[in-house]
């Protein structure tokens, strides 16, 4: 490797803010990895517990790749693809390479974990051509929705229906047409991402380039409605709540969250979640007429993982924002309504920690109530308990030290925690599924108690700090 190719390589270490979220992010994956490998083996279901333990670890290791392929696009401008000599073709080698080796990888460890090789390359093949295709279509992120959903309505068990048929003509067989085929899509998928100038890259680059502004809440109109007119009423709760805030004796919290930015008000959220749930519990009740109950419950269960989604982007969509305030913060710190430095960070936390907390029980009460709509009585699955509890820990992100926040939002924030989330929801659906006798219930429990001592510690280091606010005044 030259040391073009290796500075290339090194720009993922050197944006701080996304390498460090993704360090983090692999020691908790690892973690989880051994927690679940000692959990079913205490319940004799070792199988189960490699195979999930293959999926985290190929997971966490794509998602670096993902990361590495993120800023590779971006590096790609239309400038750079035709100025710069030999920019694109670096990158493309570099993202075959770094993809190439996560596929032998997946397929070592499903060598040695569960013997099935050939399975591992080819499903690493797969899901390589697809987050290629995904970075460039965005449509295509429902994809996998929309085969499982397909597929549970087709049979039971797709996942050992495709195994079982795959084993009938030959395990190598499979695999090497599997993965012949697969790569020749991936020629096209190179050129689709890594275009070489031209209108059409510049009409793909502006439009990014856009939503990666509105996303990080740098552009113009990036408040609900994006400036358009007509759809001003969606600003108008937020509008009413800054009336309310702004009058003298208004409650201190509510004033100082406004320093955040528009995403800090969590009506939207709660709107969503409203009509959501009533839309889905009908969806739900008409599934449940059709006498298909796997299917009912796959689908009710995904839905209700999506409703939950709205408490993770509201979290993550707050801490990537923050920082772009902080010129409104440190003028809020000036005015005589501002609380006293050491009372601060307590009524700081405690707002966020309210609005968050009252978002989750209504996202909570949402997905009981699509339960109580599917089964016909008053009755919560323990997967539903789960699910509700796989969201509180997500909560905790919002307790951390905003001045030393690097000053440049972190974009990886929400691709991290919407992946996390995602891949969280399918495992239990999976291991609902396969070992239905399991204490969900216990777990939700165990997951709620813990979160609740982090949070309890944190929150003892966070108020002993001086004040979290402005944003990134104190970062290095």
């Amino acid at each position: 490797m030259n040391a073009a190719s290796r500075q290339l390589l090194m720009q993922l270490i050197y944006d701080r803010a996304s390498s460090g979220m993704l360090v983090r992010v692999t020691w908790m994956l690892g973690a989880a990895a051994l927690a679940q490998l000692f959990v079913n083996y205490h319940f004799d279901k070792p199988e189960f517990g490699i195979t999930l333990l293959l999926c985290l670890t190929s997971g966490t290791i794509f998602l670096w790749c993902g990361a590495f392929l993120k800023n590779a696009v971006q590096q790609n401008t239309p400038a750079n693809a035709v100025l710069v000599p030999g920019l694109r073709r670096k990158l493309m080698r570099l993202t075959v390479e770094l993809y190439l080796g996560a596929t032998v990888v997946t397929a070592a460890l499903s060598w040695l974990l569960i013997d099935r090789p050939g399975y591992g390359l080819l499903a690493g093949t797969l899901f390589t051509i697809y987050v290629l295709y995904a970075q460039r279509y965005s449509w295509m992120n429902f994809l996998p929705t929309v085969v499982i959903i397909g597929s549970v309505s087709i049979t039971s068990h797709p996942v050992d229906k495709l195994v079982a048929a795959a084993d009938m003509i030959g395990e190598p067989v499979v695999t090497v047409i599997g993965t012949v085929l697969l790569a020749l899509l991936a020629r096209p998928a190179l050129h689709a991402l890594f275009p070489q100038g031209g209108d059409r890259h510049w009409a793909w680059y502006l439009r990014c380039a856009r939503q990666l502004a509105i996303a990080s809440g740098s552009a113009p109109n990036s408040e609900p409605g994006h400036g358009v007119r007509w759809l001003a009423w969606l600003r108008k709760p937020y509008n009413a709540a800054l009336r309310a805030d702004s009058r003298r004796g208004a409650d201190q919290g509510r004033q100082m969250l406004h320093t955040l930015g528009t995403t800090a008000h969590e009506g939207g959220a709660i709107a969503y979640a409203a009509v959501s749930a009533a839309l889905m519990a009908l969806f739900g009740r008409y599934l449940a007429t059709k006498g298909d109950v796997v299917f009912t419950m796959v689908t009710t269960t995904l839905m209700q993982g999506m409703l939950m989604m709205g408490v993770v982007i509201y979290v993550s969509t707050l801490v990537m924002h923050s920082v772009r305030y902080a010129g409104e913060q440190g003028l809020y710190r000036l005015t005589p309504a501002a609380p006293a430095a050491a009372q601060f960070n307590r009524i700081l936390l405690g707002a966020l920690l309210f609005r968050t907390l009252r978002l989750w029980l209504v996202c909570a009460l949402a997905i009981v109530c699509i339960d109580v709509a599917v089964l016909g009585q008053w009755q919560v699955r323990g997967i539903t308990f789960a699910l509700a509890a796989l969201a509180l820990p997500f909560a905790a992100v919002l307790m951390r030290d905003y001045a030393s926040t690097q000053p440049r939002p972190n974009m990886m924030l929400n691709i991290v925690m919407g992946t996390l989330m995602v891949a969280a929801y399918i495992a239990l659906a999976m291991v609902d599924q396969t070992h239905p006798g399991l204490p969900l219930f216990w777990f939700g429990a165990g997951v709620a108690l813990v979160t609740a001592l982090v949070m309890r510690l944190r929150w003892q280091q966070l108020v002993a700090l001086p004040p979290l606010l402005p944003a990134s005044r104190s970062a290095v």
